[in-house]
């Protein structure tokens, strides 16, 4: 089988908010994740952050109506002055945007392009909003170990390393 064969299409997956997830028995605790703290999040912490306006949970379900991966997103900012293509895209202190607070994917969909399509369902995502609020850059605070990903899907680093939050961002407009 070539490597492409097993890879996954925009069709192969569904996108549901948390209560839709619920109204269709989308069984959570089935999630696997080689990063523990993903598994657990989705478990424990997911639903009480969705309810309390922390972070919205947005699932990306499979075929068998599991859980192949998800993200939650929170509006957030950029200061300006943290790299010069965000000093370019606003006379104002701060730059609009939505921050990816979580990303996972279950761990037996590594390779098939999963990330790819959740990533570009995120910007989608977020140039639809940025019709109604300000939205003009994606953030995300990498893991050590994904930093060259989201570097290959056109973020830029931001030298905040004396913070160790790896925050990058992606224009969206």
């Amino acid at each position: 089988m070539k490597k492409d064969d097993n890879k996954l299409l925009d069709f192969d997956i569904k996108v549901y908010n948390l209560a839709r997830a619920i109204n269709t028995s989308v069984d959570l605790s089935d999630f696997k994740c080689e990063k523990q703290y993903f598994a657990d999040y989705l478990r424990l912490n997911a639903k009480e952050d969705d309810d309390k306006g922390i972070g919205k949970l947005w699932l990306f379900i499979n075929g068998n109506n599991k859980v192949a991966g998800y993200v939650t997103l929170v509006m957030s900012q950029l200061s300006r002055s943290q790299h010069l293509d965000l000093g370019r895209m606003t006379p104002r202190n701060y730059v609009p945007g939505i921050l990816i607070g979580e990303m996972a994917r279950h761990m037996d969909y590594k390779g098939r392009g999963l990330g790819n399509i959740m990533i570009n369902w995120v910007v989608s995502k977020a140039r639809n909003l940025s019709k109604e609020v300000a939205c003009k850059i994606v953030i995300v605070e990498a893991e050590e170990d994904k930093i060259d990903i989201y570097k290959e899907w056109g973020f830029e680093p931001i030298e905040n390393f004396e913070e160790k939050r790896n925050t990058m961002f992606l224009r969206i407009r």
